[in-house]
């Protein structure tokens, strides 16, 4: 049996095989645990990397979407602006009509000749398309930026949108002239 002086006899005997095969595992080892190192940071660097995608995927994509909702927004606005007034205009072509109406009854009544009028076009129009291609825009329209501040056309609100009430006797222009 070995005792203890014994063992220690034989590893200085051969401690440059030892301290050589100790170096190996120990170097080995070491490799092992660098390497675990170097992929838990190219982990950490990967997620942090797929991270800041995200984040920038998700930023790109709240500005879509604000943008989109933005422009949804207005699109909206421009319909309403539009319904408006198309309603404004009806009130209008009714008012003509009933005018016209009205001046024939009472020229009947007062036993004058009956005025002929123009024919109105009808409003709205059934087709769309063949309404525009009889009445073009006038030059003076076409730089209009939907901003309800047409000069000949009397305000019918104080809101942006218009709105559906009658334009009061002060804001008609036309007003004075023919009382």
């Amino acid at each position: 049996m070995f005792n203890l002086l014994d063992l220690l006899n034989i590893v200085k005997d051969y401690e440059g095989a030892f301290m050589t095969i100790g170096g190996a595992v120990l170097g080995w080892w070491g490799q092992i645990a660098k390497n675990r190192l170097q992929r838990q940071r190219n982990e950490i660097d990967a997620n942090n990397l797929e991270n800041e995608q995200l984040k920038l995927a998700l930023e790109r994509e709240r500005f879509l979407t604000d943008k989109l909702n933005l422009w949804g927004a207005s699109y909206t606005m421009l319909w309403e602006r539009l319904y408006d007034r198309e309603s404004v205009i009806k009130d209008y072509h009714s008012a003509a009509l009933s005018a016209q109406r009205r001046v024939n009854e009472l020229e009947i009544r007062l036993g004058a000749s009956v005025t002929m009028f123009e024919e109105l076009p009808e409003f709205p129009p059934e087709d769309p398309a063949q309404w525009a291609a009889q009445c073009p825009p006038s030059p003076q329209n076409r730089d209009d930026h939907h901003d309800n501040t047409d000069p000949h056309t009397p305000r019918t609100s104080s809101s942006p949108l218009g709105g559906r009430q009658a334009p009061s006797r002060q804001e008609d222009h036309r007003s004075a002239k023919e009382d």
